[in-house]
């Protein structure tokens, strides 16, 4: 007996997004630690978004940032795909933030992607000038005021409530009261130094204590 098959076929529309550029270890270490410590400033917001490597597109215009922050957004991370459409999935990112690691890369970042992220409207913008074997610098603006990025000491971003410090090559976050905000490996090294630090005084004081005493016995 003869079996006739039917084959359904269905369009489905792809979405073409440009092949993103590969990028160094240095970089991705970057972005990837600067990432992990701004999700756990973030724990407390679920509808907050951190995207590392999210097309932002608006108006014809695309623009891949190493990461920016969406407090409210309208999506959960599981809806959105490689892009991030303004205004239709949601609000323009609250924090855009690029690492540079070489003169062309920064070159892009206060130029021609500052021209796009001012368009988009986005409200706080950090370039961290991370070049290797060179001490770190930052940029901040503010585009949705019209600012164009400059260099500054630290940067403050009142959205997040994140100020942003640099240290040799180190880059470091603290929330407004001044807390460091630490990977939980780096919380727990600094632990075990203090710990360490309190044992070695609680030596040395039992060490002193106990000469005193010696001295105190000889001198009857």
């Amino acid at each position: 007996m003869a079996v006739n098959y039917e084959v359904a076929t269905e369009l489905v529309e792809v979405e073409e997004v440009p092949e993103k550029m590969p990028e160094s270890l240095w970089h991705s270490d970057c972005v990837d630690e600067l990432k992990g410590l701004l999700k756990m400033h973030l724990a407390d917001k679920p509808e907050a978004l951190v995207m590392r490597d999210i097309y932002l597109q608006h108006k014809g215009s695309r623009y891949a940032p190493d990461l920016s922050i969406v407090l409210h957004s309208k999506l959960s991370k599981e809806q959105i795909g490689s892009t991030y459409r303004v205004p239709e999935d949601g609000p323009p990112p609250d924090v855009v933030i690029e690492v540079a690691v070489s003169p062309k890369s920064l070159g892009e970042a206060i130029s021609e992607k500052a021209d796009f992220y001012a368009e988009l409207q986005v409200k706080e913008y950090i370039v961290i000038e991370a070049f290797p074997q060179k001490p770190a610098r930052l940029w901040f603006a503010r585009p949705v005021l019209g600012e164009r990025p400059s260099p500054v000491v630290e940067a403050r971003l009142d959205t997040v409530g994140i100020v942003v410090r640099t240290e040799h090559q180190k880059i470091r976050l603290f929330d407004f009261e001044g807390n460091e905000i630490l990977s939980p490996s780096e919380a727990l090294e600094r632990e075990r130094a203090k710990r360490q630090e309190l044992e070695r005084k609680v030596a040395e004081l039992e060490r002193l204590l106990a000469q005193r005493s010696e001295t105190q016995t000889t001198s009857k």
